[in-house]
């Protein structure tokens, strides 16, 4: 793994959110710039649990339903700090993107 200043900064600052209480963040911005591997690397630095929907071609609404109660399931019943991870080529239906941010504003589904 390389560690580019860029990946420095990007590193700090998801620790210094996912740290305070409730964090959550969204990243944007051109590929290749080490989002993915900063966001890995913070989880892996404070044994979080990191959960990513695996998307295939029938992947619906109810599998998505079915893996946002798995993640919350890990979080809130098992106690575990959870990580949920979702890249843009995973929202494959604008529904997805309407239930994640229910999820970040209100903490329900």
């Amino acid at each position: 793994i390389l560690l580019f200043r860029e990946v420095l900064e990007h590193v700090s600052r998801i620790d210094r959110i996912l740290t305070a209480p409730g964090g959550s963040l969204l990243l944007a911005g051109r590929s290749g710039v080490g989002r993915h591997t900063a966001i890995e690397l913070v989880a892996h630095m404070h044994r979080y649990t990191t959960i990513s929907p695996k998307i295939s071609r029938s992947y619906k609404l109810k599998q998505f339903h079915a893996d946002l109660k798995a993640a919350m399931q890990v979080a809130g019943i098992d106690g575990e700090n959870a990580l949920l991870l979702m890249d843009d080529h995973q929202f494959v239906q604008p529904t997805f993107l309407q239930l994640i941010n229910s999820l970040l504003s209100a903490g329900e589904v």
